[in-house]
């Protein structure tokens, strides 16, 4: 398979974004584009140091894109970060970015819409003087190679940091990752011959509607598109949010054919269909399904709630995916499309053979085992990397669960600001990235998260950060807690699930306290717990090194309230 040409000259004629907005399209053909990089470059390049760490804010439209890779033409570090959401509770917002932007700690915070850097002044007085407005540009279109392009292409070839992506969720954007120019290329030489052998054509046409400052927004959806020179046709998140079906409009009238969603944007869709205007949707030789553990039945209800659409069979293939590996770990070829049946709760280390587990595939009518879950399969590991299973310290023999270990070319050499051992990278280079799955037959199979993250519809909850923040509660018992996440059928995601013991010395009724610990964390870290039980005094169960056990604390939950006994 041969690699892509990298920003082939040829598709600066041709169009390389369409940006939709309340049903209006806006063409840039490749030229266009890189001159508006161009400008905004010289622009940043006059108001900030050669050193600058550059965050951009705004909505998703081209000259964000454009700004972003400004940045990095310019030779300074840069990083998306989210805007404020009109769904978001403004407090809890304003607290949460605050102390983001203390940790990041940016040169310059370069805002897209005068709204915005408004916004980012009320949110820290004390960075007021850090916020530059971005000007609207005229875009006059270069004669030749547009010199911010040149630069870029500089850039590319170098290990240097080239950008920043910082993961998603309530702390976890205080982890960066810097990509380099050779590691993105890296990406793009492994996955995206596998991404257009899938979609059967050279010239890929994306829709997306992900956010810029998520890792399938950023990479998949934008710059390996662009280092491709292929077409990007995008909505903005928060249109996506307010009107589902915008999306779908312009996936037809671009006849657009790769598209990449997190799993729980199938169900959502499936769940939207009656409420949906029917458009046609054949044009899509690939969804892939990436972020979180991916669902089998998720898959197949997609693609038959919108066979009349056009939905192709087989067409919803899984991948996995990280920002430590700037994207891509592993992609599933259509034709080898298959799932792994296997019981809710898989100790780690056990052999995934020897269990009752078994691979269901696409020919004939097949279903999980009574009790089962079905997890779509994430595919074969991208060429470059190398992925492998771990418990104790031990690696484990193919077939086994466990921690999912990667090492490889484009895999990074530790967060930004920490060591490689701080990053959980160990002295042998593996990164034990915390997932928990199997590689069975060469395929890999994601089933969740080892211990901190819940994955709550896309959003990123680290279970500690609310244990830590429940411990104020009246009526609970301090050290006590124990939160965790369980896969919902009704969602296609987790549900957040807090079990706690009950302080004998407070006078709160059960009842107040089941109310306070629901009303803090809506309100703290922006997700309803699906369940929150008050237990008595001794019912959670701790590790022989002291620690309340999340995984026994789990099993037991299920055992116990959610068995079809209980």
């Amino acid at each position: 398979m041969t690699s892509p040409a990298l920003l082939p000259a040829a598709a600066l004629d041709g169009t390389v974004l369409r940006h939709w907005n309340k049903g209006a399209r806006r063409d840039l053909t490749g030229r266009a584009f890189w001159s508006c990089v161009t400008q905004l470059a010289d622009w940043l390049e006059a108001r900030t140091p050669p050193d600058a760490f550059v965050l951009v804010i705004g909505h998703s439209r081209p000259e964000m894109m454009a700004m972003f890779l400004a940045i990095a033409a310019s030779g300074r570090l840069g990083a998306f970060f989210p805007p404020s959401s009109p769904i978001q509770d403004e407090q809890h917002y304003f607290e949460q970015q605050r102390h983001a932007l203390s940790a990041i700690n940016p040169t310059v915070i370069c805002a897209m819409e005068h709204a915005v850097a408004e916004t980012v002044r009320l949110i820290d007085p004390t960075l007021a003087e850090r916020v530059l407005e971005v000007p609207d540009v005229a875009i006059v279109p270069e004669i030749g190679e547009p010199r911010a392009l040149a630069a870029f292409r500089t850039r590319l070839a170098s290990n240097e940091p080239l950008f920043v992506q910082h993961s998603s969720g309530t702390t976890g954007i205080k982890k960066a990752v810097a990509i380099s120019g050779r590691m993105l290329t890296a990406q793009f030489a492994a996955y995206w011959p596998l991404v257009r052998a899938e979609a059967g054509e050279e010239r890929l046409r994306i829709a997306t509607w992900l956010p810029l400052y998520h890792d399938m927004g950023l990479i998949a959806s934008f710059l390996l598109p662009i280092l491709g020179g292929d077409c990007i046709s995008i909505v903005d998140p928060f249109e996506w949010i307010s009107d589902p079906g915008a999306f779908f409009r312009l996936v037809e009238a671009d006849d657009c054919n790769v598209c990449w969603m997190p799993n729980f944007a199938f169900r959502h869709f499936v769940r939207l269909q009656r409420t949906l205007k029917p458009v046609r949707l054949d044009s899509v030789r690939l969804w892939v399904d990436c972020s979180e553990p991916c669902r089998w039945l998720d898959a197949r209800a997609f693609e038959a709630a919108f066979v009349d659409w056009g939905v192709r069979p087989r067409s919803v293939l899984g991948c996995y995916a990280m920002a430590e590996t700037v994207f891509a770990v592993s992609q599933c070829p259509g034709d080898e499309r298959r799932a792994l049946s296997v019981p809710p709760i898989v100790p780690p280390g056990t052999p995934i053979i020897f269990t009752e587990a078994r691979v269901l595939h696409d020919d004939g009518e097949v279903t999980p085992l009574p009790g089962h879950k079905a997890v779509l399969s994430s595919g074969r590991v991208v060429p470059g990397l190398q992925v492998s299973t771990w418990h104790d310290e031990v690696c484990l023999p193919e077939g086994s669960y466990g921690e999912i270990g990667i090492t490889g070319d484009c895999l990074f050499p530790g967060y930004r600001g920490r060591d490689a051992a701080d990053s959980n990278i160990g002295s042998d280079g593996v990164f034990r990235t915390g997932d928990l799955g199997v590689v069975l037959d060469g395929h890999v199979y994601i089933f969740g998260r080892l211990k901190e993250i819940i994955i709550v519809n896309g959003k990123n909850i680290f279970a500690g950060d609310v244990e830590a923040a429940l411990g104020q509660v009246v009526g609970l018992r301090k050290g006590r807690i124990v939160v965790f996440g369980v896969e919902s059928d009704m969602t296609g995601s987790e549900e957040l699930i807090v079990v706690a013991e009950q302080d004998p010395a407070s006078s709160a009724s059960m009842t107040e306290t089941r109310s306070a610990v629901s009303r803090l964390v809506s309100e703290s870290f922006l997700v309803k717990p699906r369940d929150v039980r008050i237990v008595e005094d001794r019912w959670l169960i701790k590790s022989t090194s002291g620690k309340i056990s999340r995984d026994e604390n789990r099993r037991r939950y299920l055992d116990q309230f959610r068995s079809p006994q209980a």
